[in-house]
């Protein structure tokens, strides 16, 4: 049986997909940074069967909370594959958007050409692409799976079926990822919009809202009630420090929100967005749309990570696109321009190659650059073979990761602050390591967290803009790797 030309096509844009993100991150055989801590639970779990929810390495000893389903599935496939699974599965995974985006476009424009215009850009999403290309995100699979629980729900009304689906894959985000709660807050203010604009809802629609509403929020409660209690509401900024806040809880701004989605998908949602709000009325374009003001307004109150809200944004204005294309086509029909839709559709493919394809291009090329060296995994290794197991060695926070997975010691600092009570006071005492001049200070604030060595690393300089360690001097400081990372052991202590 042959398959139908659309069905071709739009096989193409995956293979077309994966294939670029593989080439990309196959230029190096490292990952970046966050994704050594996934590998570490991975192997933790190969070892242990259960994740490791006790880290006697991370901040000197802590406790972890957080769902384990996707280490078990990239453990699944890290059997069968090997350390193939690392850069293989994740880029599978996010490709696998293409199809969601087709389905839920197809959905609502019943037009295979609108509908595969708007997959080709869900395939090279800027900050999507770049964000996830080489760092085994968990969010290659909670976005296609956050999207497919959405359009489970749009066809609950069509298909009975559809209810079980739901129900499961809201099941595996939620064992996969606390962004299950946004699925919550999007289908609470679809059902908010639906009575304000006087459209009725299905019975099953109202019992699967309440159902899962109640089953993520107690599920939540119960996993995250220490947090809660340890730092309050807080917990919403994942109690990160207020040094490195804005890193994270960006400022929403339109013109690197326009840079990160494209041009076309942005402008072209933000319309449809409108003109469902303020002209006509359509149930099934009201999930999305609510879907596309929740991130907006959850973006300008700073209550998600600039990036992780920009990709959701992203991918729910290029399905909207889908939905302006079939519209502008039928608007073309009727003027005099008609003649001209074939020319006036390849310009606007000209417009999203270049404005979001290259784009996504050019950015996976930074982050395949910032990707950890060979340097960096010798000096870790060194550590690792050179060091006493319970050594403590101080890096800055974002490289802290690397030392407990890579090297496999105690670190000060890493970037995950949940259930920390004196994160802001380390990564204060961290900077202030590097950049003090008083020998003094250092060898005090090394002596209070029982720190033996000093990784100094080009990250270290460019993100303390300094090219060297004043204090350090042959009489507390011995150098004991000397490349382009230096290690430096503590000698000396303070006695009080």
């Amino acid at each position: 049986m042959k398959l139908k030309r659309q069905y071709v096509i739009l096989i193409i844009i995956f293979l077309l997909t994966l294939g670029i993100r593989l080439y990309y991150t196959f230029q190096t055989p490292y990952f970046n940074i966050e994704a050594y801590s996934i590998i570490r639970e991975v192997n933790y779990i190969r070892d242990s069967v259960t994740p490791l929810f006790k880290d006697e390495l991370s901040y000197g000893g802590r406790n972890l909370l957080f769902p384990p389903y996707y280490y078990y599935i990239l453990l699944f496939f890290k059997i069968i594959l090997g350390t193939l699974a690392f850069k293989l599965i994740p880029n599978i995974f996010a490709s696998l958007l293409v199809f969601v985006v087709y389905i839920i476009s197809f959905n609502i424009t019943k037009d295979y050409k609108s509908s595969l215009f708007a997959t080709f850009i869900s395939g090279f999403i800027p900050i999507f692409f770049f964000e996830t290309i080489n760092s085994i995100s968990v969010y290659t699979l909670i976005l296609p799976l956050t999207f497919f629980t959405l359009f489970c729900f749009m066809k609950i009304s069509d298909n009975k079926k559809y209810v079980y689906y739901f129900i499961t894959s809201l099941a595996i985000l939620r064992l996969s990822h606390p962004a299950a709660i946004l699925i919550i807050i999007v289908l609470i203010f679809y059902l908010v919009v639906v009575k304000v604009e006087g459209l009725k809802h299905s019975r099953e629609e109202l019992e699967l809202i309440i159902f899962s509403t109640f089953i993520i929020i107690w599920s939540l409660f119960i996993v995250f009630k220490n947090p809660l209690l340890i730092h309050g509401p807080y917990v919403i900024w994942q109690n990160i420090p207020k040094q490195v806040l804005s890193q994270y809880f960006t400022q929403f701004n339109i013109l690197e929100a326009i840079y990160a989605i494209g041009i076309v998908p942005f402008l072209s949602g933000i319309y449809i967005i409108y003109r469902y709000i303020f002209r006509k009325k359509e149930k099934k374009m009201y999930l999305l749309i609510t879907f596309a003001i929740s991130m907006l307004i959850l973006l300008l109150l700073r209550l998600i990570q600039l990036k992780i809200g920009l990709i959701f944004l992203s991918v729910t204005l290029t399905i909207l696109f889908a939905q302006f294309f079939t519209l502008f086509s039928a608007y073309l029909k009727k003027t005099k321009f008609s003649k001209f839709k074939p020319l006036i559709h390849i310009l606007l493919f000209i417009l999203i190659i270049t404005t979001s394809f290259l784009h996504s291009i050019t950015s996976v090329k930074k982050t395949i650059q910032n990707s950890v060296t060979q340097e960096e995994i010798k000096a870790l290794e060194w550590i690792k073979n050179n060091t006493k197991e319970d050594s403590v060695i101080l890096a800055t926070v974002g490289e802290g990761y690397l030392i407990t997975s890579i090297a496999q010691r105690k670190n000060v600092a890493d970037p995950n602050f949940l259930l920390i009570e004196d994160a802001e006071q380390r990564v204060k005492d961290t900077e202030q390591i590097y950049i003090t001049v008083f020998e003094t200070e250092a060898i005090a604030l090394l002596n209070k967290y029982e720190i033996k060595y000093i990784y100094f690393s080009e990250r270290a300089k460019a993100l303390f803009k300094i090219e060297e360690i004043k204090y350090i001097d042959e009489n507390c400081f011995e150098l004991v790797y000397d490349s382009k990372v230096k290690i430096y052991k503590s000698l000396c202590t303070i006695e009080e």
